[in-house]
């Protein structure tokens, strides 16, 4: 019997890996957000993963945190400083921290709530925090590919993502209008907000497929 639902993420994976879409994402990324960097002295890269972003920025003093000790085995480079530690709760003294980095993390959260606190605990004044998040509500949804997911009853949502055995967990209620309600909440001052499309042939529909928020400590 055919898995429907795997059938649908590895076909996609396939065909974004095939048009280079992966490949070109982190370039993308740092592109979007480059000119807030300027002579930054230090970045927090929370929730680093293999360190993709860390390396890519490693000619600042980079903090590269993650709570999966293995993943933090893999980064390397004399100006990157390693914690294993969760994003709710930091390690890290108060007003420390000139520039924080929250990419593909937030809607892994099930409180992101607790991150952007922690985030404004740790942030110098005036210090940037930049938060890139997928659209939950794009019309494949980003991590399952499943389309129009974010139509489905939470239950069916479950058995989707459980179907393909999805490492991690996705809160399907985080969006950019909650994210920007969290920042203000925090007194965090919205500097800009861009679109990220992985591919050119996205451009044309009217949503994107992911958002940077770049935000500002009061």
């Amino acid at each position: 019997m055919i898995n429907i639902p795997k059938f649908f993420y590895e076909s996609a994976v396939h065909l974004m890996s095939n048009l280079g879409a992966y490949k070109e994402r982190t370039d993308k990324y740092v592109e979007a957000f480059k000119n807030y960097i300027g002579n930054t002295r230090t970045i927090l890269d929370a929730g680093c993963g293999s360190g993709e972003f860390a390396r890519k920025l490693a000619k600042n003093t980079i903090v590269a945190l993650d709570i999966q000790k293995q993943l933090l085995k893999e980064i390397k480079g004399e100006s990157i400083h390693k914690i294993c530690a969760d994003v709710q709760y930091l390690p890290l003294r108060e007003n420390s921290i000139d520039y924080v980095l929250s990419l593909s993390l937030i809607e892994h959260l099930k409180e992101p709530e607790k991150h952007i606190k922690e985030i404004h605990r740790v942030l110098k004044r005036k210090g940037i925090f930049i938060i890139q998040i997928p659209n939950l509500q794009y019309i494949f949804e980003p991590h399952s590919k499943w389309p129009f997911l974010f139509l489905f009853p939470k239950r069916i949502q479950l058995i989707i993502f459980k179907t393909l055995n999805y490492p991690l967990f996705v809160n399907m209620k985080v969006n950019i209008k909650k994210i920007l309600l969290l920042l203000q909440e925090e007194k965090f001052k919205i500097r800009e907000i861009k679109k990220v499309y992985h591919l050119t042939i996205m451009k044309p529909l009217p949503i994107a497929p992911s958002y940077i928020i770049i935000s500002e400590k009061c």
